[in-house]
């Protein structure tokens, strides 16, 4: 049972969390601007294994741009929010925020993912939790074996997501933060900047009551 974070290749990379049990799952793809070092970091850290699964935690180009060179190379099941995969089916450069990064976006498969659904590889239970706030079809996963908590773009150490981005809403965010705040929470992964191994939820709290919201 492992959680290992990959390498970012430059600079607006999200974080992306490689998690293996009886198989793989990939959380978030970068940005894929140099797409090529992700996947041989990808490819050591697999070590033969193939990659079953990636999960995109919400629509925005720093955390998919790097995904359809990802599936060209290891084929996985690709999956997002139901409200955030119809962009990602069109190859949606305004909604996912490309024209700003400055990247394009072929449309790729991706398999809608609702509150509750679970994804299983032994080790690892992620079940998923549909926190809009940051964008409206934004996920976050929660590991039921560990007790770990993927964030997306939700919640940071030391931060919010950013509300005010299209289908954003400060309203939803506090809410989907409230919501996470009531699981008992050991790791918590974010999709930016450091993670912890314990302890994930007085992030929350503190995240919370950085935006006025008393707990």
């Amino acid at each position: 049972m492992t959680i290992e974070q990959v390498e970012m290749a430059q600079l607006f990379d999200s974080n992306m969390y490689l998690l293996t049990g009886e198989g793989t799952i990939l959380i978030d793809s970068g940005i894929g601007f140099q797409a090529d070092i992700v996947i041989a970091t990808l490819k050591g850290m697999l070590n033969g294994r193939k990659l079953d699964h990636l999960i995109l935690t919400h629509r925005h180009y720093d955390h998919v741009g790097g995904a359809n060179s990802l599936i060209k190379e290891f084929q996985p099941k690709v999956y997002a929010g139901k409200n955030d995969a119809p962009p990602l089916r069109a190859g949606d450069r305004a909604s996912t925020l490309g024209t700003q990064f400055g990247g394009s976006l072929e449309p790729m498969v991706v398999n809608d993912l609702e509150e509750g659904d679970v994804i299983d590889i032994g080790e690892h239970r992620l079940r998923v939790l549909e926190t809009p706030g940051h964008t409206t079809g934004s996920i976050c996963l929660y590991d039921e074996v560990t007790n770990g908590l993927f964030t997306g773009d939700t919640v940071f150490i030391g931060g919010v997501g950013k509300w005010t981005y299209p289908t954003g809403s400060l309203d939803q965010i506090i809410e989907s933060m409230k919501r996470l705040n009531t699981l008992k929470v050991n790791g918590f992964y974010p999709g930016h900047g450091p993670y912890v191994a314990e302890g994930g939820n007085e992030h929350i709290v503190s995240a919370l009551n950085m935006i006025g919201v008393k707990t």
